[in-house]
This record gives C-alpha cells, structure tokens and sequence, in this order.
C-alpha cells in the first residue's frame, strides 16, 4: 500500500499531530492519549497565543512618541502625534488599533514593551525556535515551551486536545511535548481521521506498522487505542467547527478565522488549555507603512471580534490572548522605506483577566549605541520567559520553574 511508512510505537511519541487533511492516507498524529474527558471543567482559564509572524515593528504599533528620537529615526514610517491614540504621555497606540483602546478603556488590554533576551539572534528561524523553546541553546532543546508546560501540569492525562493550533499550516515547535505533542489543523472541516475508510484500508495499516513494532500485542493494543481516540477527537471537533453560532460577525480575513474556530472551540467546552495561531507579513524590509497598517486592521479587527463574540458567549473572563514575534525591527528606516531585523518588541495581553496599562520600561531610543551602524536595535527590559513564567503562574496555575529550567521574574500585568 503506498503511502504507509515504517513507524515504531516510539515515533509515534515524538512526531506530533501534526496539520491533518480530508485527503491523507495515515494520520500523522496517531500518539499515544485518553479521551476520557473530552470536555474541559467549567471555567478553566485558556490561553491564546498569538503569533505575529515576520518580525513586528512594535515601534509602529506601540508608538513612543513622547520619545524626540522617534520622530528623528523615522519619517515614512513614522505615526504622526496627531494620529497616535495615547494611552499616556509617552506611549501609544498605532490609528488602525481602536479595539485594543476599546478594550484597554474596559480594563481588558495590557502593553508588554521592551521584551526580549541577551545577545538576541537574528534569523528569523534561529530567533522563532528561542521564543518557540523558550530556550537560546533552542538546537539542543527538543520540545517547545507549552508541550513542556503540558506535560508537567498534565502528568497521566494523555488527551492530546490540551493544546491546539489553529490556522499555521504545521505542528509549531512550541506546542511539541515529549508526552503532549500537540494537535495542529487549518479548519476544524479539514481535522480528520482517515484511518476509518474500510477495513482493508485500516487492516494494511496495523499490518505494516504490526511489521515495524515486532508483532508486539501492546504496540498493536496501542495503536488500535490511539486510532479510536484520534477518530473521536476529530469528529469533536468537527461537530464543534460545523455547528457553531457566533454572536457577532467576525471580518473575512485568515486570522478572524481562526479566532472564530478558536472560540468556538473554547465555547463548545473542549478541553484545550493553550491554543495557537498566527499572522504573517511582518517582516516589513519595504514600503513599510502600507503594509504594516493592513496587517494593524486586520489583527485590530480579529482580536476585537474575538472578545466580542466571547463576552457575549458569557466566556471572555477565563480567555487570556497574548501576542509573540521572534524580533522586532531597527530603530532607523532603511533605503527602502521599511525597516530591517532589530532586537526587543512589545507584546500585548487582552482578557478581563489582564491588569490594564502599560507595564514594564520601554527602551531607549536615546541610547548611542541605538542609532549607530545597522540603524539600532532597542535593549530589552524584560525577559520574554517572564511572560512566558507569568501565564503559566498567574493564569494557567502550574510552576514555571521545571519548565523554563529557573525562575524568572512574574510581570504584574495579571489580576
């Protein structure tokens, strides 16, 4: 039968779930789980998290125009004061982000500047597997930051539903646990089971990997298990995808989807406590402005629609979103009207659980080694695994230390 590989029961373990489409022959994400508890409890806090892919400019979004140097160091891209919705007298927020102040006026938005890590790469690949891993050795570091958190906090629970993305074309590397992988689809309609076609078609498959595992009785026993777990948990979330009844309407854009299917998984009760997507397109090299201001309407309307829609459901309380990029961009312009990789970004929060305002310093734009060759990059004043320390202690309720490997310091931006 082509198609069908080789697996041993311990591949199985470490591959993922991997992104599951309509039309493939094998799941990839046959791992090891138990549904027993395909719900998750009433009111357990959920975290979103929220990739901004390419490398944000968060100078153009939380804009430091309280800060003479900005207007000095950027002139295309440059927001206006006239423009900048002010949270105080130093910061603010990009024109195209009247939700994020909508939620920032009912207690719901919190600004992270300044996030970052000594002696910052600059790949995007190398720089996306740090914050990924929560590790700057990330090469030696197998599993990402969330699939270490879940196999922690969810010893002995093997539902392979605790952490989900939505929308990324691919398994992200934050999500892969040594015992929780993490599960991975473009729409719910597309997670789906296969291995159910017929008898001949499941037959073959425990034939081969039978051949591959040694005829073992527990590895067949645990591949029949997996394969019935897998087919429940996708027909869940098909029926929750299919059936869902959004209270407001959400903008016809890639990440408005997904915070769609995200919240109607979260609504429908699924037992996810992390889940995972993304935006592209910042990495903005060229005719900046543009472009960036797109991708601010389309992020502003998508996390608006978002809390919306969850308030309305009756379950924004317990839903933390919070943003992520693997760096951020250059002080000064460059030749092309954009701006190229630089060091420390600012992360957002949205939830009524967050404590609202700006917390933490941000950068210099002052500093003279800023605005020396390459156009400058920001210093970071916080660590992004204190971000990453603060969900997981303050919303999620698991320690951090077995996670990140030592203690970070707790952001107060949590109530």
């Amino acid at each position: 039968m082509t198609g069908v590989t080789s697996v041993r029961r311990r591949e199985f373990l470490a591959r993922g779930l991997g992104l599951v489409g309509v039309g493939a022959v094998i799941p990839s994400f046959l791992v090891r789980s138990a549904l027993a508890d395909t719900a998750g409890q009433p009111g357990e806090r959920v975290a979103v998290l929220l990739q901004l892919g390419g490398g944000h400019d968060a100078l153009s979004a939380l804009v430091p125009y309280g800060h003479a140097e900005y207007g000095k160091a950027r002139k295309a891209t440059r927001i206006n004061d006239d423009e900048v919705i002010k949270l105080n007298n130093e910061l603010g927020l990009h024109p195209k982000l009247t939700g994020f102040k909508e939620l920032f006026d009912q207690g719901a938005f919190a600004a992270l500047p300044g996030i970052g890590y000594p002696n910052p790469n600059y790949s995007h690949f190398t720089a996306q597997d740090i914050y990924h891993t929560g590790d700057e050795q990330s090469a030696s570091q197998p599993y990402g930051w969330v699939g270490r958190a879940c196999d922690h906090a969810f010893q002995g629970n093997l539902d392979p539903k605790l952490a989900i993305a939505v929308g990324t074309g691919k398994t992200p590397r934050a999500l892969m646990g040594k015992e929780h992988p993490g599960l991975s689809f473009n729409v719910p309609e597309s997670y789906r089971y296969t291995g159910d076609r017929g008898d001949a078609t499941r037959n073959a498959i425990y034939q081969k990997l039978n051949q591959a595992s040694g005829g073992s009785e527990a590895n067949l026993s645990f591949i029949s298990q997996t394969a019935v777990n897998a087919n429940a948990s996708s027909e869940l979330i098909r029926q929750l995808g299919s059936s869902y009844q959004s209270k407001v309407e959400y903008p016809k854009t890639g990440l408005a989807n997904n915070l769609r299917n995200i919240a109607a998984m979260i609504v429908g009760g699924l037992s996810t406590r992390i889940y995972f997507t993304e935006q592209g397109g910042y990495d903005t090299h060229s005719n900046q402005r543009a472009g960036h201001d797109n991708l601010m309407t389309q992020l502003n309307d998508a996390v608006a629609a978002f809390y919306k829609d969850l308030t309305a459901q009756g379950h924004a309380q317990r839903v933390l979103t919070f943003t992520a990029t693997e760096f951020g961009r250059r002080v000064l312009e460059n030749g092309s009207v954009g701006t190229d990789h630089g060091a420390a970004a600012a992360q957002f929060m949205f939830g009524p659980g967050v404590k609202p305002g700006i917390h933490g310093q941000h950068p210099s734009l002052a500093d003279a080694e800023l605005l020396g060759g390459g156009g400058g990059s920001l210093k970071h004043t916080t660590d992004f695994r204190s971000v990453y320390a603060t969900i997981l202690e303050k919303w999620l309720g698991t320690p951090s230390q077995p996670v990140l490997g030592q203690q970070y310091p707790l952001i107060d931006c949590i109530a």
